[in-house]
């Protein structure tokens, strides 16, 4: 239940919750010190700006948090040469944006699938004689339109040679005649 609010107060406010969750990975990195060489946590707010369709905001955490943490080792007092923290930036810079753009490649795809399957599931409660299917206002239609609406099947007719022996026998009587 608890996640379920979480979830979708973060997809009301997508922007504000990367923003947020980038802080609070900053804050815990300075607190954490110079001892985590390469801020994995950094993924975070940058994938999840990335799922949610905010290039521009990934692009911006992924640039933006490394250079960030160069900040720190300033207020570290690092004993590490200048050279080698600033060398590590870009290295760390293109790590996030090729995840970045990886997420953002797979969330497009994931969703492009959910549109494309959309799969009827469940039990249809239908009548017994005339097959209509009662839909989610309790009103019956017919099963074609039914499926149709719900899914992306869609139907072609014809008769199977049963019904038209019981529906055409004289028809059926003349072809089977003439072959």
């Amino acid at each position: 239940m608890t996640f379920k609010i979480i979830n979708e107060l973060i997809k009301k406010n997508e922007r504000a919750s990367c923003i947020l969750l980038a802080v609070a990975v900053l804050l815990i990195d300075y607190i954490t010190g110079k001892h985590i060489e390469f801020p994995i946590f950094y993924a975070l707010p940058v994938g999840l700006a990335a799922w949610g369709g905010l290039k521009i905001l990934s692009s911006a955490l992924a640039v933006i948090l490394p250079l960030t943490r160069v900040g720190f080792h300033f207020l570290w007092h690092e004993t590490q040469s200048f050279f080698s923290i600033v060398m590590n930036v870009p290295v760390t810079i293109l790590a996030l944006m090729l995840y970045a753009y990886l997420v953002e490649r797979t969330a497009w795809q994931t969703h492009a699938l959910e549109k494309k399957v959309r799969i009827l599931e469940g039990r249809l409660p239908i009548c017994a004689s005339c097959k209509k299917i009662r839909n989610e206002k309790g009103e019956y239609e017919q099963m074609e339109k039914y499926v149709t609406e719900h899914s992306e099947a869609s139907f072609s007719h014809g008769i199977c040679p049963d019904c038209a022996e019981k529906l055409y026998p004289d028809y059926v009587k003349k072809k089977n005649k003439s072959v």
